[in-house]
């Protein structure tokens, strides 16, 4: 199923984004290089603060359109 609305799209986006991340932080503790690295942690906040706002504004949007319905 795909959708065009623009919230499931950067859900979506986010999910993705921090699915790559977690799995290259992964390759990077398999590999013996897994080092605390600011600039990454910063960016894994960033993204799972995006997919939390994005989550937030789905969620805000169900509910408007089931109160919406049930008028």
């Amino acid at each position: 199923m795909s959708s065009t609305d623009p919230t499931t799209i950067g859900v979506h986006r986010a999910l993705h984004e921090a699915l790559n991340s977690a799995r290259e932080a992964r390759h990077h503790l398999e590999n013996g290089e897994a080092t605390p690295d600011l600039d990454d942690l910063v960016e894994l906040g960033t993204l799972l603060a995006g997919l939390s706002e994005a989550a937030m504004a789905v969620n805000s949007e169900m509910m408007a359109k089931a109160r919406a319905a049930s008028k």
